[in-house]
């Protein structure tokens, strides 16, 4: 009688005789023993084994392998043996099935988890994040802004400019000079190295870059009356260096990450923005700050702040004409009267102080275009 968990047969293979050998072979959960001296070829697993029926009326089973030393085959002849085989084989496959399934619930589950974390760091986490941007927006600009240096922004500038220049026809002159000295006298103490510069160009304009570097076109000298005026309009592109404004505006304009570039170091691409400036918009908020730290600077500078207020009048009275400044500093009656109150408001010594030293006249009469009143050159 063959015990449960053994079985009698005959073995081909590397060891055995060419005619088969009788053996006796041990059946477990993980597979078949072998007595053989090579005990990794005669140990195999039931995922090694493959079981087909053979003999006369497919009344054998035949049971192959392929071992280290070549192919196997157990030929199981007598019943009972072929019935403990059976048994064993069915629980083999049973267990096979149950890891399959278990193996495919593991896959689902991965898959599950996998499908949902691709949809979201596709799909949801950027709509979030830029969600979080949208909310965050005044606050992260701050926060980059306030991680740039002086130093950085100086470099920034000179790249700028570098890149404006070339759309730009600078000249010298009585001009240029005195809109160097007025900015000069704006800017003492400043933490800003500031650079001044007149443009040969009709329209009226003004514009400053990061860093310190102000262009002033030769079409406002020709639109304003004096050199007070001029230094109320210098006054105010000053304090949009001095507040960053610029800096400002190229964050939103450029985009945050671009921003964050500029923090550490990479200036590139926020230099190509360059001629860009020339076209940017303030906010009101910006707008009046500059209108209103500009006017403190004139009186600290001993210029009469009348100048400014003055200036942005004559501009307001030629709303409708195309002109350049206007584009970028959107008037409004309320910054107007918000700088004759200012200026009412402070005392006379500050408001009736000495003339700028320039014969203004003069210096119009050399410039290389004139700004008629109706707006043509």
């Amino acid at each position: 009688m063959v015990e449960p968990n053994k079985i009698i047969g005959l073995a081909w293979g590397p060891g055995f005789q060419s005619t088969g050998s009788p053996i006796e072979v041990s059946i477990s959960g993980h597979g078949l023993r072998l007595a053989t001296q090579d005990e990794h070829d005669g140990m195999p697993a039931w995922s090694k084994i493959s079981v087909r029926q053979g003999g006369f009326n497919d009344s054998q089973m035949m049971v192959e392998w392929h071992g280290r030393a070549g192919n196997y085959t157990l030929t199981v002849s007598d019943i009972p043996s072929i019935a403990a085989l059976k048994v064993h084989l069915k629980t083999a496959t049973q267990n096979n099935e149950n890891l399959k399934s278990a193996g495919a619930r593991r896959g689902d589950r991965a898959t599950f988890i996998w499908s949902h974390a691709f949809i979201w760091g596709i799909f949801v986490l950027p709509i979030l994040v830029l969600a979080t941007i949208l909310w965050e927006h005044e606050r992260l600009t701050a926060w980059a802004i306030s991680h740039v240096t002086v130093k950085q922004e100086r470099k920034l500038g000179e790249q700028i400019f570098a890149l404006t220049k070339r759309q730009l026809t600078l000249i010298e002159g009585p001009g240029a000079n005195m809109v160097r000295e007025i900015g000069a006298r704006l800017t003492q103490g400043s933490a800003y190295h500031y650079e001044f510069y007149v443009a040969n160009d009709a329209s009226v304009n003004a514009f400053a870059m990061p860093g310190g570097f102000i262009v002033m076109n030769t079409g406002l000298l020709a639109l304003a009356d004096n050199a007070e005026q001029v230094a109320g309009v210098l006054a105010h592109e000053i304090q949009h260096v001095e507040k960053r404004h610029t800096l400002n505006g190229m964050v939103k304009s450029a985009g945050l990450m671009a921003t964050i570039s500029l923090v550490f170091g990479d200036l590139n691409g926020a230099a190509a923005l360059g001629s860009d400036l020339i076209r940017l918009k303030f906010s009101r908020q910006h707008e009046a700050d500059a209108d209103a730290d500009g006017l403190k600077a004139l009186v600290v500078s001993g210029i009469s702040p009348t100048g400014m207020r003055d200036f942005f009048q004559k501009m307001s009275e030629k709303e409708t004409l195309d002109l350049g400044w206007f584009s970028s500093h959107p008037a409004s009656n309320d910054r107007f009267t918000s700088l004759d109150a200012a200026i009412k408001a402070l005392l006379p010594t500050a408001v009736v102080v000495k003339p700028l030293p320039y014969d203004y006249a003069a210096i119009k009469a050399v410039l290389p275009v004139h700004f008629k009143p109706d707006g043509k050159i």
